[in-house]
């Protein structure tokens, strides 16, 4: 790879509203499908949280950089795909935050400022990681620690991947790390030295490529267990989409609680703006109706509001547009999530 791409180019959204996207061609049943990183890099570290989905062949391609990794090291996931509801409250929770600091500023600058730290959503060139291309990354050294990638500098002045301000050992450790995602046939966006992709409209920029093959996709609707105890065999759930984009439209699942499960829970997972319907299958005809609660991402829990539920006979249902991409149902009030160092 000449070494001019492989430093990155710039990447000016008018430039990336050029690309071409080659799979808007295609019939929706012949695109390339996302993977479930979670099955399909089973060797890779993934944050609990993420959309766990990748085009397949970034995700061939992900697999083959960890595998060049000597010394017991891993590549950290920490996001792969974003739906749109994910990169909206992004782009406009940011750009808010900097009319609040400059209100005097155009709505160009403002707008000019939030695109430098996320991809707005606005544009035909989706976002990369809402094409299923993108993920970003980190290091981990054998023991499943951080390896250091940044020192002496910290929050943005660490981002532009080619820094001379580090450290010998920090910029070992991002070598090690870029070099690997680089060789695997991915390309970096410079300004961020954590961030890869192949196959979206700004790899396309970044290599000198006039079309890409991937746009805007979406990730599956899940229903899945969240508690142990709970087999995702109690669990079904399907959807319907729209036939040219792929988009669901609504979704309906059932859920076979069982005699002997005194608590449980289970989450929705990348329905927002979806309406869906849930079947809660109950093991008793008793006419008292077990408490549900809701949590938007395990917290904030309560009593189902904007949720219709009706009952006949042994099943609950439940209907619902959620607003946000992960919803968890319980029938109690768990304890909030533990605190984490990610």
């Amino acid at each position: 790879m000449p070494k001019a791409i492989r430093l990155g180019a710039p990447e000016p959204i008018a430039a990336l509203n050029r690309i071409k996207i080659t799979e808007y061609a295609l019939p929706l049943a012949e695109r390339e499908p996302l993977v479930d990183v979670r099955l399909y890099c089973p060797d890779v570290v993934l944050a609990e949280t993420i959309c766990p989905f990748f085009r397949k062949t970034p995700a061939d391609m992900l697999n083959r950089a960890q595998a060049s990794l000597k010394d017991g090291m891993k590549l950290r996931v920490h996001t792969v795909m974003r739906t749109l509801t994910m990169q909206k409250r992004g782009w406009d929770g940011y750009y808010q935050k900097t009319l609040e600091a400059h209100p005097n500023w155009p709505l160009s600058a403002l707008r000019r400022a939030t695109n430098q730290y996320f991809a707005p959503y606005d544009q035909y060139a989706p976002p990369g990681h809402c094409t299923g291309a993108a993920v970003d990354v980190n290091l981990l050294d054998k023991d499943g620690n951080a390896l250091d990638l940044i020192a002496p500098t910290q929050g943005w002045e660490a981002a532009y991947t080619w820094s001379d301000l580090l450290s010998p050992e920090s910029k070992q450790n991002r070598m090690t790390m870029v070099h690997a995602m680089l060789d695997a046939g991915f390309s970096n966006c410079r300004e961020e030295y954590w961030h890869y992709s192949w196959g979206d409209s700004a790899w396309a920029v970044r290599v000198g490529e006039t079309t890409c093959p991937y746009g805007w996709v979406y990730p599956p609707i899940l229903l899945e267990p969240d508690q142990e105890g709970v087999s995702p065999n109690q669990m079904a759930l399907s959807y319907t989409t729209d036939p040219k984009t792929g988009k669901p439209l609504s979704a309906e699942g059932d859920f076979e609680i069982g005699a002997s499960q005194e608590s449980w829970r289970i989450g929705l997972l990348f329905a927002a703006t979806v309406p869906t319907t849930l079947r809660l299958h109950l093991p008793t005809t008793s006419q008292k109706t077990p408490p549900l609660f809701w949590g938007a991402n395990r917290e904030n829990w309560g009593a189902g509001e904007g949720v219709q539920i009706g009952r006949e006979g042994k099943t609950l249902t439940l209907r619902t547009t959620p607003e946000v991409d992960r919803l968890y149902l319980a029938n109690f009030i768990p304890p909030p999530p533990a605190k984490t160092t990610e």
